[in-house]
């Protein structure tokens, strides 16, 4: 369970490699989205780890990195920053990158930023931004998303929003019970600080600066990237191509995880 200190916070990450140790690796780093952390791909490790390196890395205030406190001033920005100074940190110069949902519009940050630190790009039902109508949904009939979180707590959150067609997996309780579990880790104060993050962040213009080979994992079911803005992302970058997963919502990466690495896996051949 490794934590590293960088850009003045504790990092919580998972480090996986069942490569072979005397060939050349390649390193998969996974960025979650709004609200969850490294746990929710560990199910994707014993499929990935033995071909590539697999990091997964633990957002401010998520699972088991810090808590920066009411105080601090989120921005795209400094997520980015947080996200290239633990790259640094790990000697992370050609990864290929993977971000979830919101995650994924960190990693469309990074790539723009410094695009000779990847190799590859992929999204997993990302975002451009949180828009209205969006946020309208995620404030689950309360006025505002961030008055939502405030009054709800992050547990009375994720319970309520996992109960919502378009969202998680249905049928497993133990499953859905397990993720509200694992959203209620993050701080009430760290998801109200990020969720105006990406209402206020658009992605849209980064977009054309992805130069690198990009792969979008799309769901058809999800209340919260549909298919249309999916499609925009993947035309929007240079070498971007299009995946579409008929999962059950949102988290095709949950109940459709073997199809999501077949897909990874043949995107990412070309650089074997």
């Amino acid at each position: 369970m490794p934590k590293i200190q960088t850009n003045g916070y504790v990092t919580y990450y998972e480090d996986d490699d069942f490569t072979a140790p005397w060939a050349a690796r390649q390193t998969i780093l996974i960025q979650h989205g709004f609200g969850r952390n490294s746990q929710f791909w560990r199910h994707w490790v014993p499929m990935l780890a033995g071909e590539y390196r697999v990091i997964r890395r633990d957002l401010r205030g998520h699972g088991g990195s810090a808590d920066p406190g009411e105080a601090y001033p989120w921005s795209f920005d400094g997520l980015v920053a947080d996200l290239a100074t633990f790259c640094d940190a790990l000697d992370l110069r050609d990864v290929h990158l993977l971000g979830e949902s919101t995650g994924g519009m960190l990693a469309i940050g990074y790539v723009a930023t410094h695009p000779s630190r990847v190799r590859s790009l992929a999204l997993c039902g990302t975002p451009t931004t949180i828009g209205p109508a969006e946020q309208k949904f995620l404030a689950l009939g309360h006025d505002t998303w961030q008055g939502a979180l405030t009054q709800m707590g992050s547990e009375g959150w994720a319970r309520k929003l996992l109960s919502q067609p378009g969202t998680a997996p249905r049928g497993d309780e133990a499953r859905t019970e397990w993720s509200i579990q694992q959203f209620a880790r993050a701080g009430t104060e760290s998801l109200v600080g990020y969720s105006r993050v990406v209402s206020t962040a658009d992605v849209t213009p980064l977009l054309a600066q992805v130069r690198v080979p990009a792969l979008v994992l799309a769901p058809t079911r999800s209340a919260a990237t549909p298919m249309a803005e999916q499609e925009r992302i993947a035309a929007a970058m240079a070498q971007g191509e299009i995946v579409r997963i008929a999962g059950e919502g949102h988290e095709i990466y949950i109940d459709r995880p073997e199809e999501c690495v077949s897909a990874l896996g043949s995107f990412l051949a070309a650089f074997r």
